[in-house]
């Protein structure tokens, strides 16, 4: 019977040993590319979209979407002082004060600036990417990083996007 609790306690231990070789912690973040330009698959409360994301530096974002039909060509062009909207020949200025932090574009751009920055954000090493876990807006995020580029991003549970 000792023989028996023995082995399964080695083969406890070695599993619990292998899982920590697979992910440990990584002492900073990956160095990630500020000049993003990517499509995303976005997913929002159960609706999918695809943009074309654009970033012209810290808190400076265009945003184009492709899908679906219905916004197809609106276009968010952001900075610190406001957003523009474009829609075939329409155009609205947007102070930022005036838009909501939670919708889509400013939770998401939120977001990849603090990984672009590599402010505030806890990593993981895992075998084929780095997973950094951060906060944007009050809201916690994880983003998948490999090679330097940012690959998928999900926050707080409700969004997520992967960029190709």
């Amino acid at each position: 019977m000792k023989g028996k609790i023995l082995l399964f306690t080695a083969i406890l231990t070695a599993a619990a040993i292998a899982g920590c070789a697979a992910e440990r912690k990584a002492v900073k973040p990956d160095k990630v590319a500020e000049d993003f330009d990517k499509t995303a698959e976005i997913s929002l409360n159960g609706r999918d979209y695809t943009a074309r994301l654009r970033r012209g530096g810290d808190e400076m974002w265009e945003c184009e979407f492709t899908r679906p039909d219905c916004i197809a060509g609106f276009k968010l062009t952001t900075d610190r002082t406001g957003c523009l909207m474009t829609y075939n020949d329409m155009e609205y200025l947007a102070d930022n004060s005036d838009l909501p932090q939670y919708a889509l574009m400013p939770m998401l751009t939120a977001a990849l600036d603090e990984v672009i920055a590599g402010r505030n954000i806890s990593c993981t090493e895992g075998k084929n990417c780095l997973t950094e876990v951060g906060q944007a807006a009050g809201q916690s995020f994880k983003a998948s990083v490999k090679n330097g580029e940012i690959t998928e991003l999900e926050i707080a549970g409700q969004l997520t996007a992967k960029f190709t």
